[in-house]
């Protein structure tokens, strides 16, 4: 998308939707900004781009949004044509598709791991169990939009910090995310080295948080179900300090962002 090259873009949304289902919906909008974006100013200058103050750039560009749509039809194509060459690989069954998307999605697995599905699953009544797989899934289709209105449309950076943030949200709302994926969101905000200038009175507190409950987490496990000297909640405690200083961490990345 940094190229300016929409298809691959596209492509690469699509394999990350088959390998990571849903919650990588979140690349769509800030891929194809960054990819119209920077083919834009491939095809119009050389050299950097002319700073315009954001109260003089368009909110809604119609070219943008037809370009979108037809991003987004493209990456949706791509991912039928993966989920077909699935199929076809495995004789017309379709056990993948329950096993791989379905189990994923419906959150049958509850092993505990970093996130917080595991825990707010175990213990949920199950006939409220469908309501709170919408609400913990739906809720991050409400952050894409207004993230692109207020900070992505804004060129030259705006595009590229909202894909930082997608990948940061990707790692904190996925229902089986490991502490890799919060190496991910650490490294994506570290390319914006500005942003990271803009909060360090707060950034090192809130990512000491993040590493001190990464820390604590194989601690909790052995206490919790090598020792059996504790419960759940042990670990429940810790993953809640992971995930609350890793929101807050990125928040404050988004901040910085907007002032600059």
């Amino acid at each position: 998308a940094a190229a300016g090259r929409g298809g691959f873009s596209a492509i690469a949304v699509a394999l990350s939707l088959y390998v990571c289902p849903f919650t990588s919906i979140l690349l769509l909008l800030p891929c194809a900004a960054l990819a119209w974006q920077q083919s834009r100013k491939a095809r119009e200058q050389s050299g950097d781009p002319e700073y315009l103050p954001s109260w003089q750039q368009k909110l809604v560009n119609c070219g943008f949004i037809a370009y979108c749509v037809i991003f987004t039809a493209m990456t949706l194509g791509l991912f039928a044509c993966l989920l077909g060459a699935s199929a076809a690989s495995m004789g017309g069954e379709l056990q993948f598709f329950e096993a791989c998307f379905v189990s994923v999605m419906a959150v049958r697995d509850l092993t505990p791991n970093t996130g917080l599905f595991w825990y707010m699953f175990t213990e949920v009544f199950q006939r409220y169990y469908q309501l709170f797989i919408f609400a913990f899934h739906a809720h991050i289709l409400f952050y894409s939009v207004p993230l692109h209105l207020r900070l992505g449309c804004y060129g030259p950076t705006g595009p590229f910090i909202h894909c930082g943030a997608a990948l940061g949200m990707i790692s904190l709302f996925r229902p089986y995310p490991t502490a890799s994926d919060y190496g991910l969101m650490l490294s994506a905000m570290l390319v914006q080295a500005e942003l990271i200038k803009e909060s360090q009175e707060y950034f090192a507190f809130l990512l000491s948080g993040v590493m001190f409950g990464l820390s604590m987490v194989p601690t909790m496990v052995a206490v919790w179900l090598g020792r059996n000297a504790g419960n759940a909640n042990y670990l429940y405690n810790m993953t809640l300090v992971v995930n609350v200083f890793g929101s807050l961490t990125l928040s404050q990345w988004v901040r910085a962002g907007m002032r600059l």
